[in-house]
């Protein structure tokens, strides 16, 4: 085990907003707006049904593939919104207005004119097929693929002019593959608050993102980073800027945190299968910060046990609350209405208890860096001014670490000592030199 005692000031991550947020939000219980936004955003979505699928046989992998969405009205057909599918994989998921009959058409936008042409490649789900939606329809559903080809005749009753206006464009709820700079300000903590107590809002608005730093390179292992609470992928920055940047190329899970973990995390399963059917890249490391930690491991679990995928080679998690935060369980009994990752974040709550029923793949190398500088409190035993130690160090989470790094930090500024990214660093390109060295084929 080791230990620091540097900090470096003037952190981007307050150290103490997500214990101010526990402290004012849980225990106070204070019933304002922000309780009542919360309530509003999930009544909505448990309202809201979201339609998945695939576009094949794109001709011109680097034009944009335009969804269609028409919904069934007493008029006629009228569309209801429409979706630039930027994504790598072609993978789509939107959200449905409302209950209803709904039918998918997608396009090759090849002269970027956001209107179709019989000349465009372009398909409908099915022949076409009706979607319907209803308050007993599952929250998604699955598998509503569309074949593009290069003439298909149009059904009757579909309009006879497909063009989209920028009133009804919007993008994909998931985005994959998407590069962004840390100056885009989808990055800013506006949004990581709003992700926290503004899901839907934040879904609708932003997405839910696995997020490239750079164009993908086959010739670069892919280090995934997923926030923890409130996070966004700007708590990255000291590490990133430190990464070898001829062999890793970055990648952020950004997603609204606020959600349910077990959704969160079968979503970064879902995202990170579908960049490997593309791609085919053989090695994966993960760095996790916090809450993070635990939407990490719960989709290694899902990727390695039940998608027997082994390209996961590195898991190190970073002051991550591995039994959770008892002031949770407060929020969860005493609130109007909690906070959907509140429940899991209880300590012994099934989804905690599920992270540990298995142990990690034989292919994942796991290393426990944790932070000890806290204050005295009341309410938090022995802490890192966020999360007690006692947590931090489950015997569980032990048990299967191969190293443990423990530092003179408090939960947020673990995220900027010089030590702990020397140690990152020194680790992913330990696991690089030992892992033999397979090449990638070309998607």
């Amino acid at each position: 085990m080791s230990a620091t005692s540097d900090s470096k000031g003037g952190a981007m991550f307050r150290p103490n907003l997500i214990r101010g947020v526990l402290l004012l939000g849980i225990l106070v219980l204070l019933e304002g707006c922000i309780f009542f936004t919360l309530r509003d955003e999930l009544t909505e979505m448990q309202r809201a049904h979201a339609l998945t699928g695939r576009v094949f046989n794109q001709t011109q992998p680097e034009t944009n593939v335009l969804l269609v969405l028409y919904q069934q009205t007493s008029g006629g057909l009228r569309i209801s919104k429409g979706t630039i599918l930027s994504s790598a994989v072609s993978q789509f998921v939107v959200e449905t207005p409302a209950t209803g009959t709904y039918y998918l058409f997608a396009f090759e936008d090849l002269d970027n004119d956001l209107t179709w042409d019989e000349k465009e490649p372009s398909g409908y789900y099915g022949n076409p097929d009706a979607i319907v939606v209803t308050d007993q329809s599952p929250e998604t559903l699955k598998g509503l693929d569309i074949h593009l080809s290069a003439s298909p005749a149009r059904p009757d009753g579909f309009p006879e002019e497909i063009s989209l206006s920028a009133d009804k464009l919007g993008d994909s709820i998931v985005k994959i593959g998407q590069v962004v700079g840390f100056d885009d300000p989808i990055l800013s903590q506006e949004y990581g608050n709003k992700g926290y107590w503004e899901p839907l809002s934040f879904i609708r608005e932003v997405g839910i993102c696995l997020l490239f730093k750079e164009k993908y390179d086959a010739d670069k292992i892919p280090v995934l980073f997923v926030h923890g609470a409130l996070g966004t992928p700007l708590g990255w920055v000291d590490i990133v800027d430190r990464l070898d940047p001829v062999r890793f190329q970055p990648w952020f899970y950004y997603y609204p945190s606020g959600l349910s973990l077990s959704k969160t995390s079968a979503a970064l399963n879902w995202m990170v299968n579908h960049l490997h059917r593309h791609y085919g890249f053989r090695e994966l490391y993960v760095v996790a910060h916090s809450m993070g930690g635990l939407v990490a491991r719960s989709f290694i679990l899902k990727n390695g046990h039940e998608n027997l995928q082994d390209f996961v080679k590195l898991f190190v998690s970073i002051s991550t609350p591995w039994n959770g935060h008892k002031l949770t369980a407060k929020g969860v009994r005493q609130a109007s209405v909690a906070v959907p990752s509140w429940y899991d974040m209880v300590p012994d709550s099934p989804f905690i208890t599920s992270l540990f029923a298995r142990r990690l793949p034989e292919s994942v190398a796991y290393d426990l860096f944790f932070s000890y500088r806290g204050d005295c409190s009341l309410l938090l035993e022995n802490n890192d001014g966020t999360v007690e130690l006692s947590s931090e160090l489950d015997d569980r989470a032990q048990g299967e670490a191969l190293r443990i790094y423990g530092y003179n930090e408090n939960h947020g500024t673990i995220l900027t000592n010089e030590a702990v990214i020397a140690q990152i660093n020194l680790l992913l390109q330990q696991k690089r030199i030992l892992t033999p060295q397979l090449a990638t084929p070309s998607p």
